[in-house]
């Protein structure tokens, strides 16, 4: 199987989630989109909602037969993307892994517990917004020389190897945030 894996905090979960991982799919032909809440993004000091609730409100949300839902996370007993990852690898070993995310992560990648070693471990996508070249130009993974980085602008069935950047190269966004979402209902 070829699975994407869309992690955060959905704090509240919102349709900009949703719009990004229906074009994950498409993009590289995935068979389904894990959405992995986090019971605690480590790089945020704000208490999100209980994981339940999250997690709930996520399943709520969507209505596609292929994304699912999950808190694995808290199962696996970590928040550290990387070692996240290590353990699904380890549980799903015949599984392909893609991690999906938007440019706010591709600029913050380098911030994250072992961020060069997770790019080992796992392909990844990252789906731009305008101005799309210069931000990805500009991303602190772009700089990094042993990452191969390929611009995609329409699906195709690709390699989902490690040490692979996906930059799709989209025109179509849903200008929202989890951050913007909670200033409005606290």
């Amino acid at each position: 199987m070829r699975v994407g894996l869309l992690g955060g905090s959905f704090n509240p979960p919102h349709q900009g989630h949703v719009h990004i991982s229906i074009a994950a799919m498409n993009a590289l032909q995935l068979d389904a989109i894990w959405w992995l809440v986090s019971p605690q993004n480590p790089l945020k000091e704000q208490r999100p909602l209980p994981l339940d609730e999250r997690i709930r409100l996520s399943r709520d949300l969507i209505d596609h037969p292929r994304i699912l839902v999950s808190g694995i996370e808290e199962d696996l007993g970590t928040n550290i993307t990387y070692r996240t990852i290590r353990k699904l690898k380890e549980n799903f070993p015949t599984t392909d892994f893609v991690w999906i995310s938007g440019m706010d992560n591709a600029h913050s990648l380098h911030k994250w517990h072992n961020w060069q070693e997770l790019l080992g471990e796992i392909c990844m996508i990252h789906l731009t917004r305008a101005p799309a070249q210069s931000l990805v130009r500009n991303a602190p993974v772009k700089m990094l020389s042993s990452q191969k980085h390929v611009y995609i602008k329409r699906g195709a069935k690709r390699p989902l190897d490690s040490g692979v950047t996906y930059w799709m190269m989209q025109k179509k966004m849903i200008n929202i945030s989890s951050t913007s979402l909670r200033k409005k209902i606290f």
